[in-house]
C-alpha cells in the first residue's frame, strides 16, 4: 500500500535566510502597491478631484484656442479696416483736389459766391438765435 503523509509543511527550501528575507521584502512591496491601487480605486474624492483637474485643463486649452482665433479675426478685421480707410482717404484727397481745381477754374463771380455762401449762412444763424 502507498503511504500518505499529512504533513502540511512546504517542501524543504534550499534558499538562504537572506534570500528568503529579500523575497519577503519584494512580496511586501508588491502587496503594498496592490493595496495602494485598490485604495485609489475606492477613493471617490481623489477621483473627483482628478476629473475636475482634467476638466480645468481642457477648459484652459479651449480658452487659449478661442483667444487665438479671436485675435486672428481682430487682426484680419483691423487690416481690412486700415485698407478701407486708406482707400477712403485717397478718395477724399482726389475729390478735394477735384473741387479745388473746379473752384480755381470757375469765374471770379462764382468764386465770390461760393466763398460768401458759408458766411451768409453763418450770419443767418446768428440773427435767428439772437431774435429768440
Amino acid at each position: 500500500m502507498s503511504e500518505t503523509t499529512n504533513d502540511s509543511r512546504p517542501p524543504a527550501d534550499d534558499r538562504t535566510a537572506d534570500e528568503i528575507e529579500a523575497d519577503i521584502a519584494e512580496t511586501r512591496d508588491r502587496l503594498a502597491e496592490s493595496v495602494d491601487a485598490l485604495a485609489a480605486k475606492v477613493d471617490l474624492k481623489a477621483q473627483a478631484k482628478e476629473k475636475v483637474d482634467e476638466a480645468k485643463a481642457q477648459a484652459k486649452e479651449k480658452v487659449g484656442e478661442a483667444k487665438a482665433q479671436a485675435k486672428e479675426k481682430v487682426d484680419e478685421a483691423t487690416a481690412r479696416a486700415k485698407d478701407k480707410t486708406g482707400q477712403a482717404k485717397e478718395q477724399v484727397v482726389v475729390t478735394s483736389r477735384s473741387l479745388v481745381d473746379r473752384f480755381k477754374a470757375a469765374s471770379r463771380p462764382v468764386q465770390i459766391a461760393i466763398g460768401a455762401a458759408p458766411l451768409a449762412l453763418l450770419i443767418l444763424i446768428i440773427v435767428r438765435r439772437s431774435n429768440r
